[in-house]
């Protein structure tokens, strides 16, 4: 009996919900949609909410075992502020996405150090073996 797009999906969300790490992280997913792929093939997608949910998709790719063999392997996407997670089984396309939420670079303008202010020491600011040089006359 071949799974349905629903089996898929519940399957995908059960993994989802039971990982410690998305928990601890707070991150959950938003109501999937359903839609198709550009093979032909049928596409469920659900977005990843929370302060780190990139952090908790990449967890989650990591141990992607409990949903047993995918037929395509995983695939990560940077597109447009976007970072999505794709993968295939029992020909479903699985997307997770997020919002990229890392800070752009900010570039800082190159500060010269500032100069440190010379404090007697104690020292002599010369040695004591410097002897006036006189030249010498043949």
């Amino acid at each position: 009996m071949q799974p349905t797009v629903g089996d898929v999906k519940a399957q995908a969300a059960r993994v989802w919900a039971g990982r410690d790490a998305t928990k601890r992280l707070g991150a959950h997913l938003t109501p999937w949609t359903d839609g198709t792929a550009a093979d032909g093939s049928p596409m469920v997608s659900a977005r990843v909410l929370g302060q780190h949910a990139e952090e908790a998709m990449r967890l989650f790719a990591n141990g992607l075992d409990p949903l047993g063999p995918v037929e395509r392997c995983l695939l990560v996407g940077y597109s447009d502020g976007v970072v999505a997670l794709a993968w295939r089984r029992d020909g479903v396309w699985v997307r997770l996405w997020a919002a990229d939420t890392a800070p752009a670079p900010v570039p800082t303008p190159l500060v010269m150090p500032a100069r440190v202010a010379t404090l007697p020491s104690g020292r002599l600011p010369y040695r004591r073996n410097n002897r006036p040089t006189t030249a010498k006359e043949n």
